[in-house]
Order: C-alpha cells, then sequence, then structure tokens
C-alpha cells in the first residue's frame, strides 16, 4: 500500500451557478442537485423532491455530463451526504452546478471503478466531514476533496477490487428492483377489506 493525497490521482471540477430564471418543470436538460444521490446505497437516483428541476437556459458544453461520469456533492444536505460518489446513468442530459463536483482520474495511478469506492470510504468521508465549513449546511470543495490523504495498492490490484465491488453492486442492486417488484405486485393483488372495524384482506379479482 503507498500513501497518497487525493490531488496526486484525480482531478476535480465544480459545476455552475445555473439561473433561477431558467428552472422549468420540463425540458431536454436537467439540473444535477444533491437529491440526485441515494447516499445510504452510494448511487445514483432520480430527485423526486423538486419539480422544476429542468433547466431552459444557455450553459457551457463542458457541464452536460457523459455516461459513467463520476460525481460527488459539494454540499451536504442531508448528514452522511458528503463523499458519497454516483455514476451519471446517461449522456447528454445532466447538467452539473455548482453543488456538484466531477472526478477525473489520472488512470495510470486510479481505477476509476476503484476511485468510486475510494472516495466514499469511511476513511475519506471522515477527512471530509472534519474539513467541512461548518455553516447551517456544511460544504466542502475541489481543494479539500484533493487534500485527503489515501492509501492505495497497486494498479491491478485496484482493478480486481474495483470490479469485485462493482459486480457485487449490480446483484444488490437487481435484489433490491426484484423484491420492489414483488412488493408492488403483491399491493395490486391483495386489497384491504373495510368492514366492521376487521383488518381483513381479500384477494383483487
Amino acid at each position: 500500500m503507498r500513501k497518497y493525497k487525493l490531488g496526486d490521482l484525480i482531478e476535480v471540477t465544480r459545476g455552475a451557478s445555473l439561473s433561477g430564471d431558467f428552472y422549468a418543470t420540463s425540458g431536454k436538460y436537467i439540473r444535477l442537485t444533491c437529491g440526485h444521490f441515494d447516499y445510504r446505497n452510494n448511487c445514483f437516483k432520480q430527485n423526486t423532491s423538486k419539480d422544476n428541476l429542468f433547466y431552459t437556459g444557455e450553459f457551457k458544453e463542458e457541464l452536460l455530463l457523459e455516461k459513467g461520469d463520476l460525481i460527488t456533492p459539494l454540499t451536504e444536505q442531508a448528514i452522511g451526504l458528503l463523499g458519497s460518489t454516483a455514476w451519471i446513468p446517461e449522456s447528454g442530459k445532466y447538467i452539473q452546478s455548482q453543488d456538484i463536483a466531477k472526478i477525473t482520474c489520472k488512470e495510470e495511478l486510479l481505477d476509476k471503478r476503484f476511485a468510486y469506492y475510494l472516495i466514499s470510504s469511511d476513511m475519506v468521508k471522515r477527512q471530509l466531514s472534519a474539513a467541512a465549513q461548518q455553516t447551517k449546511i456544511r460544504h466542502t470543495s475541489p481543494d479539500k476533496i484533493k487534500d485527503c490523504t489515501v492509501w492505495l495498492p497497486p494498479l491491478p490490484e485496484q482493478k480486481k477490487i474495483g470490479q469485485l465491488l462493482s459486480d457485487i453492486d449490480r446483484k444488490i442492486a437487481l435484489n433490491r428492483s426484484i423484491n420492489h417488484n414483488l412488493v408492488e405486485n403483491a399491493r395490486h393483488r391483495f386489497l384491504p377489506v373495510h368492514s366492521s372495524g376487521e383488518g381483513e384482506v381479500r384477494r383483487a379479482a
């Protein structure tokens, strides 16, 4: 294992401030927010907390992210959010806002899949939490992310570990999807009967 600063291994770029005048309830492009991070499962999620996520104004081309881009939040809108990571699921759809950082790996030193788990590890999260600005909503910055200390195995081992963890995550996501579908099917098959206070259940016809 070898000791590094993250700044030796990655580039961290902040998104841009997007004018609220161009927030919309429909459109072609979606502005990324911290609500797109499922920080409990450390993955990307569709943000359903807002209805004005679309953006209709002009923006720099480099802010439009590609499928497989690695992102992390710069604002802690929920405890535990700093250090979360996610993959962009689709090209040409999501705009990087100022609360979101894009991570670009120096691939001769750091495997991209391994980076996904490294940045979201307790080792890095503890450092980001300790260095976060103590305001009502805590913030980090590209420089603070790059200042974190990490230990790395050689690149071939990183690739093996990153691939293994990625395969496990895919299986977990598949099981989660299957369980969700089973629950939804059960809800549609069985309906509550509202009778004399009895909590009976009947099968839907």
